[in-house]
């Protein structure tokens, strides 16, 4: 019996609540690995107050989680605002207690913000030696307080339990461990979001360096909203329109000569995007420069677009001609097993998911920024767990060998514990174990076990049961328990019954006093007439 199992989870749900849309994915553990069986997208009607907009997240969470089974559902989710990041560093080498109060003390260091009101957490990426003094990769995550609980708060309301919270670096760093290694290539990611844009730098599975970039998806829009004045007089688009156009028509060639809507011309658009596009292109080069720097003259190989933002026609085309790099729309389905229902309209949100994926992809373990007592909590009802299953296995394997003999246990002793009564309950569900448990323990030179059973079902007495029931070298072996004062006395009745039947020369191997007076374990030895 796989006493994991008991107590295992069935699917793992990775969640990205974003500024302007939520995204989940839904992958279900089978034995060839982990499956997408659901991906979805919803957005989030923009709200000014925060109150109304709670209400909304609330709202889309219960959408999203419908007809799926929570408590059956690892939930892992990736979290992300201006001061949630990852730090890459190394430090000495001290035991593990000295080393979470030593990079708490050191994390103010780490990031250009204050983080005195964050909760934190580290993993160890590795354990080396430089020029014989031993240290350790670090990877240091920090998230506002009150981001957490904003986050917790909003999920409880909609009746969902996570056992991690994860950075988006972190969830980013699954998703390229998963299907975006190249052997010897230094990649980069940018997520372009509504109010966020994040940059990543990562030699083959190693995140390198990460950063916000302050040009978002929604500076692409705001951009084209400006008073316009032309020969048709003056021209001003709304934030719907705008939105609109940069999804339909995107960067339009230079050359192109187009009146879009009767309002505004192509070469327009093109005028009012440059500013974002440029700022754009030049932050990224500020992170390249960063990695030239510090890889002593290490080039990227190739860039990678993520998020809502990516979705502006021709974006990728315009930064491989300014940047001189291979840039190319990312897709998270990229290297995972999926059901051709699990996603609709792939090509409008595989680009979007990947922090989503990324979390799932975590399955909750490595760094986690759930608060210190959730987690503790979590541990406990782990360790619960697994003696409970302990326990449970071991009563059940005797519950097996009942069903298969057919005997009755009416008359059994009120004092063994309430535990394995609960457990008898259970009898009608685990008939198919039995049967297979058994079955392996058959061997082809053994007699035919039904006329065993109702043997000795017919002789045997209501204060004596087996724990045991086996045949080697054609020597069957009997294990159990008698309860009763007069233990010896019903084992010498039971021998002599059992001599008159079917067997012959019963033997009693063994007999000894458990705690309890009032049982003893016994052993015969017998053989068939």
């Amino acid at each position: 019996m796989d006493i994991k199992r008991i107590f295992k989870k069935d699917y793992i749900i990775g969640l990205d609540i974003g500024a302007s849309s939520m995204k989940i994915v839904q992958f279900a553990k089978k034995e060839g690995g982990e499956r997408l069986i659901k991906a979805d997208l919803r957005e989030i009607k923009p709200v000014r107050d925060e109150v109304v907009r709670g209400k909304e997240i609330i709202s889309v969470l219960k959408e999203l989680f419908r007809g799926i089974d929570i408590k059956k559902s690892q939930i892992i989710v990736s979290i992300n605002c201006p001061e949630t990041a990852v730090k890459i560093t190394k430090t000495p080498y001290m035991p593990k207690p000295e080393l979470r109060e030593a990079i708490k003390l050191e994390a103010k260091n780490y990031f250009p913000f204050p983080i005195d009101d964050s909760f934190l957490d580290y993993e160890i990426l590795a354990d080396t030696v430089e020029k014989g003094v031993r240290k350790y990769d670090v990877a240091v995550s920090v998230s506002p307080k009150a981001t957490i609980e904003k986050y917790l708060s909003l999920l409880k309301k909609a009746g969902i339990k996570p056992v991690s919270f994860v950075s988006c670096p972190y969830a980013m760093q699954k998703l390229v461990e998963h299907s975006y290694t190249e052997e010897g290539k230094t990649l980069c990611f940018v997520d372009i979001g509504k109010n966020t844009s994040d940059f990543f730098i990562f030699k083959e599975k190693t995140l390198i360096f990460s950063r916000k970039i302050p040009v978002t998806g929604e500076d692409f829009t705001k951009a084209m909203t400006g008073v316009l004045t032309s020969d048709r007089g003056k021209t001003e688009l709304t934030l719907g329109e705008a939105e609109k156009i940069k999804k339909e028509i995107g960067i339009p060639p230079k050359n192109e000569v187009k009146i879009i809507d009767g309002k505004i011309s192509v070469t327009q658009i093109l005028a009012m995007l440059r500013a974002p596009l440029e700022r754009l292109a030049g932050e990224m080069e500020r992170g390249f420069d960063y990695y030239r720097e510090e890889s002593a003259g290490g080039m990227i190989d190739s860039i990678v677009l993520f998020g809502g933002g990516a979705a502006l026609r021709g974006l990728a085309k315009f930064l491989s001609e300014e940047l001189g790099i291979r840039v190319i729309l990312g897709d998270v389905l990229e290297g995972l097993k999926f059901d051709s229902a699990a996603i609709k309209e792939k090509d409008k949100v595989s680009y979007q998911l990947e922090f989503a994926v990324g979390a799932a992809l975590s399955e909750g373990k490595g760094l986690n920024l759930l608060p210190p007592e959730i987690k503790e909590e979590t541990r406990k009802v782990v360790k619960r767990g697994t003696i409970e299953a302990i326990t449970t296995a071991v009563v059940l394997v005797s519950v097996f060998l009942y069903i298969g003999m057919k005997i009755k246990l009416n008359n059994f002793e009120k004092r063994i514990s309430v535990a394995k009564m609960e457990f008898f309950s259970l009898q009608s569900k685990l008939k198919k174990v039995e049967a297979h448990y058994l079955s392996n323990k058959i061997l082809i030179d053994e007699p035919y076990w039904e006329d065993v059973f109702k043997e000795i079902s017919n002789i045997i007495p209501g204060s004596i049961y087996f724990t045991k029931l086996g045949m080697k070298n054609k020597i069957i072996k009997m294990e159990g328990i008698v309860v009763s004062e007069k233990g010896q006395e019903l084992l010498s009745d039971f021998i002599l019954a059992l001599e008159k039947g079917i067997f012959e020369n019963v033997r009693l191997v063994k007999i000894k006093e458990m705690e309890k007076k009032r049982q003893n374990e016994f052993e015969l030895k017998c053989w068939l007439d």
